[in-house]
C-alpha cells in the first residue's frame, strides 16, 4: 500500500503558518523545534497536520515573537484560535503598539492592572472638557485629576 506524501496531505491552517515562517525565516524544522525547545519529532507531526497541544503553541508562539514583527500575547491567542482552543475574537486591528502594550501587561500582577485602568480613567477625563456644576463645581473634579493616589494595594516596587 502507498503512504499518503506529507505534502499531498491536508494541512491544518497552523501546519501552515508553521511551515511558512520555517520557510520565512529559513529554518530546518529541527531549529524550529530548538528554537522553541521542543523535540523535532513534534514539529513533524504539527507540519503532518496533527493537533498541537497548547503548551507547544505557546512554546512556538514565544520561539517566532523574537523578531519584532508580532507580539508574544498577540500571537499566542492567534496561535491558539487557529487551533480551536479558543473562539474567533471580534474584529479588532491591533497595532504594534497595542500589542506590545498587551505584551507587558500580560505580566503585571491584578493591583498593577487595577492601577492601569485608574489611569486609563484618568486619561479620559483629561480628554473630556471640563463642566462647569450647577452649584459651581467641575467635571471632571479637579482633586481627581490633579491628586490622583494609586490604589492602596498597589505596589510600586513591581
Amino acid at each position: 500500500m502507498k503512504q499518503a506524501n506529507a505534502d499531498t496531505r491536508p494541512k491544518s491552517d497552523f501546519a501552515k503558518w508553521l511551515r511558512e515562517r520555517c520557510r520565512e525565516e529559513r529554518l530546518s524544522y529541527r531549529q524550529a523545534a530548538a528554537r522553541a525547545g521542543l523535540n523535532h519529532a513534534t514539529i513533524a507531526l504539527v507540519i503532518n497536520g496533527a493537533r498541537p497541544a497548547a503548551e507547544t503553541i505557546k512554546k512556538l508562539a514565544a520561539a517566532f515573537s523574537n523578531d519584532g514583527s508580532n507580539q508574544r500575547v498577540v500571537l499566542e491567542d492567534y496561535l491558539l484560535t487557529l487551533c480551536d482552543y479558543r473562539s474567533q475574537p471580534p474584529e479588532i486591528k491591533l497595532n504594534e503598539p497595542l500589542a506590545k502594550l498587551v505584551d507587558k501587561l500580560s505580566h503585571y500582577s491584578e493591583a498593577q492592572l487595577r492601577l492601569v485602568d485608574e489611569f486609563t480613567n484618568y486619561i479620559r477625563c483629561l480628554n473630556e472638557p471640563v463642566i462647569t456644576l450647577p452649584d459651581g463645581g467641575v467635571y471632571p473634579p479637579l482633586t481627581m485629576l490633579m491628586n490622583y493616589e494609586p490604589p492602596a494595594d498597589y505596589d510600586s516596587e513591581h
